[in-house]
Order: structure tokens, then sequence, then C-alpha cells
């Protein structure tokens, strides 16, 4: 106890209380400085973080410096009778009280190496910041001269560039780079034209009116936009200068004016890529935000003004909004007859739609033109064409080939990704998508496909970080409301799963209505609600008609498929069969033609019309034959059901077999319940339930059909209910039963005797446990 009071006092006798106070003064100081520059600058976070990282690692030397150079303790240098008599002329020079290895220690610690070290310390500071700043930001290390009329989020006007050159098309192009550019931008909002019709009939112009300074100028003055952005593009000897200004509104003043040179047309893009994001430097977004925008697309293309269309229909496809990507993309292919990546595009966003015709057609043509393209565009075109075609080997092997050269390519990552995730390997796609989001971490669909995996894997606080994402930086976007429904859905949160259908069925476009009335059904398909579920989708398929989308079409056929046979209800889909017998007829892809057929087939079978279904597939064996595609193996599963309803339970396996290994080993939720039939009739009962449980659980049920496979949980749930029993495990045989009496609680009144049974004999079983 001593010892720590001699300490205590010890360190009250030194100066240490005020050189530390001298330190954290100058330390507050220079951190001052420091944030004043940062903030001027746009400079990231980690400047000062770094400069007070430096300052404490300099503090304990500090402190050391001044407890050393005090003496040892107890020991006061003005006490000359402490000195020792000694021929050491070293001994002789130290202070009272100093051994040799005290002296040593002071040599060290003492204040100007203290200097010296701060010195060096911030001298790396300087190193570190300058080789950042002017390696990844050079030109932009400006003050931010407009930051004060502009704050983060406001709204900018961009004003048509003016164009003097004798290529017509420049400004309009200049115009889309600089509006493509901003629009990247997470601080900068850029009006849309389209926002601004209403204004021009206010100010009794025509909506074809070209956006000069002047007008643009006035259009933010009416609607309260702090800033205008305007410029020209100029001859320059063989070259162009182009020019930007930006314009303080409610003046009309030039805040800022910037300009920059390109030495010929290939120049131009790069130039206005600096000229727009020196724009947002100006009205004061950080450098780090800089850092992170992405250059108009590598692809090839003769047409700038085709680019330009690409790249925002692209920007538009990362953020989920398929409907919208498709006009931009479908303007650049006109622009451009031979751009392979925008059909590329076009073939991903009609995909994303589900128009199966419009998606197979652009990759198509986006392969014929692959032999004008570089090597990582041909990947990337052969993986779209072969993924169409279901050979889903010879896509893996395409985006692999992108990725042994750029492994941080982000659109062969996702959809090497949803390869996996099709073929069943959900490990190896959600390793995937992680990295992916790691990537973008803007990109819609790199946190939606992240969520699809990790639910499919019941991984599931992964799935819902992934939607606390979503709902923040893509708020009532498609991907977002089909995302609350499926997440609920899967985890039997049934009226949230009603309310994301619902979000879906009411957005503003027939396009995505469609697949939310889809939803709808599935919906109300899983609790028993059959009436209900079947007006949703006749909704949904009379929509996907109109609307050109046959994938949900096709779908929403196999949901009241599923539907009907939970219910015991199958001559309710025969008025559901029609609308697809027509679409099929015109779909021009083979793949889905194919699939389409099948759930023609199944629908047959299950109405008892099995010669009709023999005929139907004779024509996809007819189609398989001559198409350059895989198969699906719907219709071996098609196969095993007639041979099931014609109790040929053994021969049924064996299709069943058969079409797990032509679907990469995917079980799919239909083959499940088929295989458990089979079992079943064959006497098997355990492996029966084996099966029946497999869809009573979201393990490996894939996250992107649960709206189809829904409406079988409380028929698996039912039948493996009657086989545990029959097994004699009445608690795992009551747990089934109490599992679908509560999906079937307020089902159909015609449904309730089914409901009513399960209740008895739950009562029955609990009796017996007591």
């Amino acid at each position: 106890m001593s010892q720590l009071k001699n300490f205590i006092n010890e360190i009250h006798r030194r100066s240490l209380w005020q050189v530390l106070a001298i330190y954290i003064a100058v330390a507050w100081v220079v951190l001052q400085a420091v944030e004043v520059l940062t903030s001027s600058y746009g400079l990231p976070a980690w400047f000062p973080a770094l400069a007070a990282a430096l300052l404490l690692m300099g503090l304990p030397f500090v402190l050391a410096t001044a407890f050393v150079q005090e003496g040892a303790p107890g020991i006061r240098r003005s006490d000359p009778t402490l000195l020792p008599e000694t021929s050491d002329p070293i001994l002789a020079a130290a202070p009272a009280g100093l051994s040799h290895e005290s002296q040593g220690v002071r040599s060290v610690f003492n204040w100007r190496n203290a200097i010296l070290i701060g010195a060096a310390l911030f001298a790396i500071w300087g190193v570190i910041s300058t080789i950042w700043l002017f390696t990844g930001f050079r030109g932009l290390v400006v003050k931010a001269e407009a930051a004060d009329l502009f704050e983060a989020k406001d709204a900018v006007v961009v004003a048509d560039f003016e164009n003097s050159t004798d290529q017509p098309a420049l400004g309009l192009a200049v115009t889309e780079a600089v509006i493509t550019d901003l629009d990247q931008s997470e601080y900068v909002t850029v009006v849309e034209r389209s926002e601004l019709a209403e204004v021009l009939e206010r100010m009794r112009l025509p909506d074809t009116t070209s956006l000069s300074a002047d007008i643009a100028v006035e259009v933010a003055q009416r609607e309260g936009y702090p800033v205008v952005v305007s410029g020209s593009v100029t001859p320059l000897g063989n070259g162009y200068q182009i020019s930007a200004r930006i314009i303080e509104a409610t003046t009309g003043d030039v805040a800022v004016r910037l300009r920059e040179t390109a030495m010929d047309e290939a120049e131009v893009i790069p130039a206005v890529e600096r000229l727009a994001r020196l724009t947002r430097r100006h009205l004061g977004e950080s450098l780090t935000s800089l850092q992170r925008s992405q250059p108009l697309p590598n692809v090839t293309t003769a047409s700038l003004e085709a680019l330009e269309l690409y790249s925002q229909g692209r920007a538009l496809l990362r953020r989920g909004d398929a409907a919208s990507a498709i006009p931009l993309m479908e303007r650049a292919v006109r622009v451009d007859t031979a751009f392979a990546s925008a059909y590329r595009g076009l073939s991903v966003a009609y995909s994303n739609v589900g128009n199966t015709g419009a998606g197979q057609t652009n990759a198509e043509k986006a392969f014929r033109h692959a032999d004008r393209l570089v090597d990582l565009e041909r990947y990337m075109t052969g993986g779209t064409y072969h993924s169409w075609r279901r050979q889903l080997d010879s896509a893996t092997y395409y985006y692999q080939r992108v990725l042994d050269r750029e492994p941080e390519n982000f659109v062969a990552v996702n959809n090497l990704g949803d390869l996996y995730e099709r073929m069943g390997r959900y490990e190896d796609a959600l390793r995937l998508y992680r990295i992916s989001v790691d990537i973008d971490p803007t990109s819609l669909t790199g946190h939606l496909n992240m969520a699809s995996a990790a639910a499919t894997l019941s991984e599931y606080a992964v799935a819902e970080s992934a939607m606390v994402v979503m709902r923040e930086r893509f708020p009532g976007a498609f991907a977002t409301n089909y995302f609350e429904f499926s997440l609920a859905q899967y985890t039997g949160d049934f009226d949230q799963a009603r309310a994301g259908a619902r979000l879906t069925a009411d957005m503003p476009s027939p396009v995505y209505n469609t697949w939310g009335y889809w939803l709808l059904t599935g919906a109300e398909g899983t609790r028993g609600h059959i009436d209900a579920a079947l007006a949703f989708a006749d909704t949904s398929m009379r929509m996907a008609t109109e609307a050109g989308s046959l994938l949900p079409l096709y779908l929403a056929l196999q949901t009241v498929e599923h539907i009907a046979l939970a219910a015991g209800q199958p001559e309710r889909i025969t008025p559901f069969l029609e609308p697809v017998f027509s679409a099929v007829a015109d779909d021009p892809s083979p793949t889905f033609k194919h699939l389409g057929l099948a759930f023609i087939a199944q629908g047959q079978a299950l109405t008892g019309e099995l010669n009709e279904a023999r005929a139907t597939l004779a024509r996809m064996d007819s189609l398989a034959a001559s198409g350059d595609f895989r198969p699906y193996g719907a219709g071996e599963r098609v196969r095993a059901l007639i041979a099931l309803l014609e109790e040929r339970p053994e021969e049924s396996l064996e299709y069943l077999n058969r079409s797990r290994a032509a679907d990469f080993s995917v079980r799919f939720r239909g083959e499940r319940l088929l295989r458990g039939d089979a079992y079943a009739a064959l006497g098997q009962l355990a492996e029966a339930a084996a099966q029946y449980d497999t869809l009573t659980i979201s393990y490996e049920l894939d996250f992107r059909d649960v709206g189809i496979y829904g409406p079988l949980k409380a028929l698996a749930h039912e039948r493996a209910g009657a086989v545990y029993l029959a097994l004699g495990d009445s608690a795992t045989a009551a747990r089934h039963l109490a599992a679908f009496a509560e999906l079937w609680n307020d089902a159909d009144p015609a449904l309730q005797p089914r409901v009513e049974s399960a209740v008895r004999t739950l009562a029955l079983l609990a009796g017996e446990g007591n």
C-alpha cells in the first residue's frame, strides 16, 4: 500500500498534469485545423481520424519524457549533496541522483526527441494524405465554391448543353452524360425531365421546348430548386472544349465556371466524367463519395448517345427497376442496332418482368453480334445466351472466364450466383452474393439475391439484414415489395405477406401489378381461401396476357394447380388452361414454351384428361428434339403424376428420379409431394413422411418460388400427420395436424370439414396422452 501511495505522490509532485493539459490544448488546435481543411475541401472522414490516432500515439512518449526529465523518484535535481564524487566525465555531467542507466534513458526521452517524433508522425500523415488525394482525385482537391448554395439531396436542374460543333447529336449526348454522372451521386438529385412537363405547361411552353439555361433558371426559381447546371460544347482544334456553369437559381448568377478538353471524340466521355465529378465536388460532395461513383460502362458501341442510354438503363436495373430500364435500352439499340451489351441488358430486363419471349429474342440478338466484341463482353453475352437455353453448365463456364480476368465484375459474380442457385448450389450462391454486395453495396439486385439464397438456407438473420437495407435504400421498389411478401410467407407471418403482395399489386405499373396479383394468389391459397385465391389468379393471368409477361402467366397456372390439388377441387383448374394454351402458341422462347406446355399437361392430368396430357407431352418431346436447349424436368414430373394416377407408383418414382437429374438434382416442390404420395402408395411410410416433411419446412425450398409452393404446405402437413399416425408417432402426427389446422383455421367453408377432422384427431391424441 505504501508503494502505491508513494507512486501517487510522485505523480502529483511531477509536472505531468501541466504537460498533459498543454498537450491536449495543442492537440485540440491541430484537430480543429484538420477539421476545417476536411470540411472546406470535402476530404474523407479518415483524415481527422488519422490525425487523432497519431496524436494519441505521441501522447505516451510525451508523458514518459516529462516523467524522465523530472529525475528519479524522491530525488530533487537541485540538491547538490546527492552528487557523488567521481572521475567519470559522463557521471560528472549528469544531474544529481542519476546513474549511467538513468542518463541513458534521459538521452532517449528528451524534449528534442519528442518534437522530432511528433514531426515524423505528421510527416507520415501528410505523405499518406497526399498520395491518396493526388493519385485518386487529381484536380478534385478544390474548395467547394458552390457548397453554400446546396445541401445534400437537393435537386439540380440540368439545362441542355449548347452545341457549336458540326455534330448535331453531340450536345444532347453530353447533356445526357452529365445527367448520368450526376445521377450516380447519393449527394445530388437530378430533376427528371418528365417532372418538368407541368412546369413548362404553366409557363405556356410546349413540352418539347429545349431547356436552355435561361428557361432552366426560371424553372428552378418557380419550383424552388437551388442550382442549375448548364454548359456548352465547342470545337477546339481537332478536339472539343466542354464547359459547365453552376448557376445560383435565385439570382441567376454564375457561381462556378468549369471546363475540360477532349483531344478527339474518343476523349469526350472521360472529359464529361471529369467535368461532372468536378461539378459534384463544387456542390459540396465529398471525395470519398466521388470515389464510389462508377464511370460509363466499358462496352462496345460506336455511339456515345447509345452508351449513355445503356448506362442509364443499367443503373435502373441495378436499382431493381427493370420496367423503367427497358425503354432506355430499347432506344440504345435503335441508335446502334449492333449494340450487343444493350441487347443483353434488354434480355435481363425483360426476364425480370417476366416477358420471356422478348428476353429470349434479345439474348439471341446479343449473341449474333458477339463476334465484334472484346473477350469480356463476349463471355458475358455467352453466359446470358446459354442461361436462356438452360444450358447452365455452359453459362457457368462463360461467367467464370469473366471472373478469371475481373474478379470484382459485379454482373458476372451476381449472375454466377444466380446460376448456382438454379442448380441447387445454395451455399455457393450465397457466398457469391455476399461478394457482389461488397463490390457494389448500392445495387438492389445484390441485396435481393443474397436474401434469396440466405432464406433458402434458413439463414433468416442474413435475409432480414438485407431486408433492412432494401427498405432504407429502395423503399417502394418492386423487389423490395416482393421481398416483403416472400420473407413473411417464408417465416409464417401471413398478414405481413398479404400486405407485401398488396403493395406490389398496387404499384403504378401494369408489368409489376401482374406479379402482385400472383403473389396474392399464393398468399390466399396458403390459408385455404380458395375462392379469393382463384379470383386473384384470374386477374393476374389477364394482366399478364395484356402486358405480354408470359412467365407470371405460367406461374399463375402452376399455383392454381397446387391450390386446386390442396383443396381437392381439380375441376377448378380447367378455366385457367385456355389462356396459357393461347400464350404458349406465340411464345418465341423454346425453353419457356416447353415449361408452359408442362404446366398445361399437369393441369390436364389433375383434371383427369390423361389422353390430352399425353398429347401435350408429345408436343414437349418434339420441341425438345428440335430445339437447342436443355429441357426442364417438368415433363418427367407430369409422367410421374400420370403413373401415380394410374396406380403405378414404382414407375412414378422412376420418372421422378429422371426429373431430378434433368433439374441438376434440385428438389422441386411438386416433385416432393409426388414422391411422398408414391412412397405412401407403396406402403413405405417412413420415406413418405420424410418427403412430406421437406414441404413443411423452409430449408432448401427455393425462396423465389414461395408463392407457388405455399399452397402445398397445408396439404403436406395434413398428409404427414396421417402417415405419422400410421407409423405410431403420435407426437409428430399431432405437430403436423396442429400446423395444418392453424394454416386453414379460417379456410373456405368447403374445406372446414377437413380442419374439424384434424382438430378431433388432435383432441383424441391429447386424451391418449393424458
